[in-house]
Parts: C-alpha cells; sequence; structure tokens
C-alpha cells in the first residue's frame, strides 16, 4: 500500500509536477505568514509593545515565507504542457521524457515545455516566441557541459517538429551521458 503512494509522488521532471509545485509554494508561503503572524502578536499580547523577542522572530520568519513566496511569482505565469500534447509524446519509450522545466539564466527563466534525452542529445519543445533559439541552445549546452559530454541541444518551436526530432530521437543507441545530463537538467530547474 505504501509503495503504491510512492509511485503516485510526483518529482521534479514529471507531468503534473509544475502546477503541483506551484500550488506547494503557495501553500508554504501563506503558511508561514500565519506563523510569523502568530510569533509577532504572541509578543505583542504578552509585553504591550513590539520591542522584544517575539518580533525579532518573527522578522528573521519572514525570511523563509519571502523564499517560497518569490519562488511562486516566478513560476505563476508558466503553465503545464497540454495533456493532448502529453499523451502524444510519451509513447516514445527509449528517450528521457523532462515535462515542465523552469531553467534559470541570469538574464530570464526559460520554460522548457519538454527535454527529450537520448544518445548524449537534449530536445527542447519551447512553443514561447520569446526565447531566442541561439540563445537557449548556447545556456543549456554551456551547463551541461560542465559536467557531461553533450552531441546536440536543440531547441523545436513547432509541436509537429519536435514529435518528428523525437521519434527520430527515439531510434538512435542510449549515450553514456543520458542519466546525467537528466539529472543535470533536473538540478538547473528551480521549481
Amino acid at each position: 500500500m505504501a509503495d503504491n503512494k510512492n509511485h503516485q509522488k510526483l518529482k521534479k521532471g514529471d507531468y503534473g509536477y509544475l502546477k503541483k509545485g506551484k500550488l506547494t509554494q503557495l501553500v508554504l508561503a501563506f503558511l508561514l505568514l500565519v506563523l510569523v503572524a502568530c510569533i509577532f502578536y504572541t509578543g505583542y499580547l504578552k509585553y504591550h509593545n513590539t520591542k522584544n523577542i517575539f518580533t525579532v522572530m518573527a522578522a528573521v520568519s519572514v525570511i523563509p515565507m519571502a523564499k517560497f513566496l518569490s519562488c511562486y511569482i516566478v513560476a505563476a505565469p508558466y503553465t503545464m504542457l497540454e495533456e493532448q500534447m502529453y499523451h502524444d509524446i510519451k509513447e516514445y519509450e527509449n528517450v528521457f521524457l523532462l515535462y515542465d522545466l523552469l531553467l534559470s539564466s541570469t538574464e530570464r527563466i526559460i520554460h522548457v515545455s519538454i527535454a527529450a534525452i537520448r544518445d548524449n542529445s537534449v530536445y527542447l519543445y519551447i512553443p514561447d516566441p520569446k526565447y531566442k533559439k541561439n540563445e537557449v541552445e548556447q545556456y543549456v549546452r554551456t551547463f551541461l557541459e560542465r559536467e557531461c559530454k553533450v552531441t546536440t541541444v536543440k531547441m523545436i518551436s513547432s509541436f509537429h517538429e519536435y514529435q518528428k526530432a523525437v521519434r527520430a530521437l527515439d531510434k538512435n543507441e542510449s549515450g553514456k551521458f543520458d542519466e546525467r545530463i537528466r539529472q543535470v537538467m533536473i538540478a538547473f530547474s528551480m521549481l
């Protein structure tokens, strides 16, 4: 019974994790806000002023709350991959597929709807036209090559073209660094 629960637990890179992750960040921020308020008002009710240790504790407790709230605010505009697209692409069994990654660079957050990994190659499905293909490919290649050898990093904006590319990738042999590439992609995703 407990084993069945572990199979249902979503991890970073799984389909649906973005929605769950945003909700988790918001709930944790709210709970910490309630905790901060409780600590502050406990001190105020006990000492009848704000110059006490409880105020200091409440102020310090705002820091983790702000972290969770800022993660939620950054992730809020991004939506999950459409369910039909998920069903269309998940049929490829030989490819590592990661969904809804939010890669943070120094300039922006890059929302990767799907990342397919096979034969030391990474194919990124990013339908949003605001991302420049060359910049995204160079950024992903740069952080991946710190950890492993990458043959190809390719960004594709059309889902039809992406399906064709993943179909071809699915027929390739597995690469020596496929698992490591998957791990690094997940590690660089902020949520």
